[in-house]
């Protein structure tokens, strides 16, 4: 068993060994650092931790739209196959779950995500926190992901500009070559940001 400390969002802050790029037109920077350990009986398994921010005509409005309409989820993640938001849990927390599409290395998978929504007033910026939460739906016969930490920030820049953040803590299912993850930089994050970011200038 993977330790969930290795999830914890403290660690956020520690920058050592990652490593930056930029998409060609240099829109969104993209910060990484993919870990290869292995657990108490000797078996490989990946850290895949990254952050990416672009800035974008769009309002904040639209982004909150997009990201707490679970169904859309699976229209800016590329593995997603199917996205819903399965219980509300408080006005500003809720549980959602994720059907992932098989690509090799990878077994079919799932994710359960616990979602908590926070406004920063000081920082003029909306917070979604999404921590694992694997025990808290029915198996559904695939593999479920262990370890899944992920923060969205949304933040109103001025002058109709908002800057989208969206930083990902995870251990996936299977061990994946190192050479297969560093073709998926920048592009794979940044095409989640700005999905996000499309979805909600479509939706104005």
């Amino acid at each position: 068993m993977i330790c969930a400390l290795m999830l914890s969002p403290d660690i956020n802050a520690q920058r050592e060994g990652w490593k930056q790029d930029k998409t060609r037109d240099g829109k969104v920077l993209v910060n990484y650092n993919f870990l290869e350990k292995k657990d108490e009986n000797g078996k490989k398994f990946n850290v895949l931790e990254f952050e990416a921010v672009t800035t974008a005509a769009v309002s904040v409005e639209s982004c909150l739209a997009v990201l707490t309409d679970d169904s859309r989820h699976k229209d800016f993640m590329e593995d997603a196959e199917h996205t819903e938001r399965i219980k509300d849990i408080s006005e500003d927390e809720w549980l959602s779950y994720y059907k992932l599409k098989s690509r090799w290395p990878m077994p079919d998978t799932d994710v359960v995500t616990r979602y908590k929504l926070e406004l920063k007033p000081d920082k003029n910026s909306f917070i979604l926190t999404g921590y694992p939460a694997p025990d808290m739906y029915p198996e559904q016969g695939l593999k479920r992901m262990q370890e899944s930490f992920s923060r969205y920030t949304i933040t109103d820049l001025g002058e109709g500009q908002t800057e989208v953040t969206m930083y990902s803590k995870s251990v996936p299912v299977a061990s994946i070559p190192k050479m297969l993850l560093k073709t998926w930089i920048p592009n794979g994050p940044a095409n989640l940001v700005n999905g996000i970011v499309r979805l909600a200038q479509e939706g104005n």
